[in-house]
């Protein structure tokens, strides 16, 4: 591999890196101004699984944080969504099937999100059940992006008798 495109994707990889913590850096805001000072370690938190873990991971964390703070206003909740919205776009941007993933994010991160707020300030919802039910929404949309992708990259196919060489 040539030297030239050595460079070219490390430097496409570090601007999703840049992209993303500017992601947590809001994200991490919002949490402060919505809440006690603590949740500042959330953000260093966030920053941690978004570096050493996955996006993904750092996204759920982040909405787990965000039912901590109690009744969050519409500038926190747009500050930490509009944040993790980035993390999961920084992502998609990434990988080789950017316009699939790109709209599932596009499509997901607001839909929990307003969920997330009509559950909590208009609904007046307890934080835990909110939480959980975030945690299972996150799942099952992961679960099924890994499983366009399998079926994409033809890892799996539709019929299960040609997958046995997999098995």
């Amino acid at each position: 591999m040539s030297i030239a495109r050595e460079t070219k994707e490390r430097s496409l990889r570090s601007i999703p890196t840049v992209l993303g913590l500017l992601g947590i850096v809001a994200a991490a805001g919002g949490l402060v101004l919505g809440g006690p000072v603590w949740l500042g370690l959330a953000g260093v938190a966030l920053g941690g699984l978004y570096l050493f873990g996955t996006p993904v991971l750092a996204v759920v964390f982040g909405q787990i944080a965000l039912i901590a703070v109690d009744a969050p206003s519409l500038r926190t909740l747009a500050l930490v969504e509009g944040g993790l919205f980035i993390v999961l776009l920084s992502r998609a941007v990434a990988t080789h099937h950017s316009r699939a993933a790109g709209g599932l994010v596009a499509l997901v991160v607001p839909l929990l999100g307003g969920l997330t707020w009509l559950s909590l300030e208009r609904w007046s919802l307890d934080p835990l059940p909110v939480g959980a039910v975030l945690l299972t929404g996150v799942a099952v949309v992961g679960y099924l992006l890994h499983r366009y992708l399998l079926l994409e990259l033809d890892i799996v196919t539709e019929d299960p008798a040609s997958d046995s060489d997999f098995q």
